[in-house]
């Protein structure tokens, strides 16, 4: 049996932030119905971060190792 925890905790990381995704979606629809612009916008934009991470999870990771080890070595 190979378990291993490092995909596990990938991909509840995923779930997670598609879950987060779907909720502001929502809250944005909600907010665009009742006219509250300011929430639309946060929502969307929130939405949208949580849609980036979640389907750029992986790649923005290697990049942040990437930005760390030029910065501190």
């Amino acid at each position: 049996m190979n378990f291993n925890l490092q995909e596990v905790t990938q991909n509840l990381i995923s779930q997670i932030g598609f879950l987060i995704l779907l909720i502001m979606v929502v809250r944005a629809l909600i907010a665009y119905t009742r006219e509250d612009w300011g929430q639309f916008w946060s929502g969307l934009t929130l939405g949208l971060c949580c849609l980036i991470v979640v389907f750029f999870g992986p790649q923005l990771q290697d990049l942040a190792k990437g930005l760390g080890n030029a910065m501190f070595n």
